[in-house]
């Protein structure tokens, strides 16, 4: 009876064949739609959907293994062209930042992963080899192995399940050197030479640092007239900093640093308050003065009258 039962065949439904030969599938009317409620396209898992871009259905590429963070609160403007996953598969979750930086996460329902850190060290492949020249400040982890003596006479039935140590006896690839982007931060200023792009510790000014080497005159004037030929450099008098008010240099060149200002705007009052003390006295003198006369006129009219 169970074999019986095995052996019959599956009868497919006319929607159920429907759904699987995806019958009745318009074209969208112009592509980069949201499609992230519709289901997944099965023609194109096998490479045979004629409608690319403009399928109603998901084409879903398998290669992704981390969910997409932004997919998780609904940000993911990329649609089926991301390079993440629009799944919630909790095996794919993204690390967790907290975890990861400070080996600690308060959230006990976190949904994302917790890695070990010792577990993303790579086994050193010069050190499973012999000998690794770093010896103890290596960044890769030296791991002691016991080696399989069937494997070094040449032959080891167990494979890749065996328990001892199968060491590849090739030469190591190096790593690629890491490609340095240098961007100079121009919000910095350096305290040594007022230059902005780099702080003082990192001064190409310094007198303990090597210098560059210097270019020729020649060659420097002929880049120069190629490169700038209208190029007209302004006089130096002309010139006034922005930052204290004086003339003769540039802001980047000021040696009064950021707060220049305040000590500008602390003389200008310093000197507004210097006229209005001498205007008062001035007017005070004025005023003694005009009040010195009249008495004086004062008097004399008096002395004329009493005379007469």
């Amino acid at each position: 009876m169970e074999m019986a039962l095995a052996e019959a065949p599956k009868n497919l439904t006319d929607v159920e064949e429907m759904l699987i030969e995806q019958r009745g599938v318009r074209e969208l009317p112009f592509p980069g739609m949201d499609k992230s409620g519709r289901g997944v396209c099965l023609k194109n898992e096998v490479k045979a959907c004629m409608l690319g871009a403009l399928c109603p259905l998901r084409h879903i590429i398998k290669d992704k293994q981390v969910v997409c963070k932004h997919w998780l609160r609904g940000l993911c403007k990329k649609g089926d062209q991301c390079e993440f996953l629009h799944e919630y598969d909790l095996s794919r979750m993204p690390e967790c930042f907290f975890f990861s930086k400070y080996l600690a996460c308060s959230n006990r329902e976190c949904p994302f992963r917790h890695i070990d850190p010792e577990s993303k060290i790579k086994d050193c492949p010069w050190y499973d080899r012999g000998f690794c020249r770093h010896g103890p400040f290596c960044k890769n982890r030296h791991r002691r192995r016991v080696l399989c003596q069937f494997y070094l006479l040449g032959f080891c039935s167990d494979g890749p399940l065996c328990k001892f140590s199968h060491p590849s006896f090739n030469l190591p690839v190096p790593e690629p050197a890491p490609k340095l982007n240098f961007r100079p931060n121009y919000a910095v200023t350096c305290h040594n030479c007022h230059e902005r792009g780099h702080k003082a510790t990192h001064c190409p000014h310094l007198p303990a640092q090597t210098q560059l080497p210097q270019v020729d005159a020649s060659k420097l004037k002929q880049y120069q007239s190629d490169h700038h030929p209208h190029e007209v450099r302004r006089n130096m008098a002309d010139i006034t900093c922005y930052k204290c008010g004086e003339k003769g240099h540039y802001a980047n060149r000021c040696t009064k640093g950021i707060l220049a200002f305040l000590s500008n705007t602390a003389t200008a009052s310093d000197q507004q308050r210097e006229r209005e003390q001498q205007r008062d006295t001035q007017q005070k003198k004025r005023a003694v003065g005009e009040h010195v006369a009249k008495r004086q006129s004062n008097g004399q009219t008096d002395g004329q009258e009493n005379f007469d």
